[in-house]
């Protein structure tokens, strides 16, 4: 499922990394729906992790984790890297722009 403001950016030029990380993602577990940047920016905040490229994403509403892969919108190994390395850039730019120490 693919929302409006996905679309509008994609129409307005925006990276393919940038707007697949604004898709909706389901929770296996308790079937909440959330896109990879909320994910990274609620349930992620403090992990070192999310600095390092993580392969997951975590349900800010359940607390569980599952991979990238497990998802209809990410096919492959090969994706799930890159938008794993594209989101872990941008939480480390945040972080170093707010001078935060990213660590839990």
């Amino acid at each position: 499922m693919v929302n409006g403001f996905y679309e509008a950016m994609r129409a307005k030029g925006f990276s393919y990394n940038t707007t697949a990380a604004l898709k909706k993602f389901r929770c296996p577990e308790c079937g909440f729906e959330f896109s990879m940047m909320y994910a990274r920016a609620i349930a992620c905040q403090g992990c070192s992790e999310a600095n390092n490229n993580c392969p997951k994403l975590r349900c800010s509403k359940c607390d569980s984790e599952f991979f990238m892969t497990d998802t209809p919108q990410v096919n492959n190994d090969y994706q799930q890297r890159n938008l794993s390395e594209h989101i872990g850039r941008i939480v480390t730019k945040y972080n170093s722009d707010m001078g935060y120490a990213h660590k839990r």
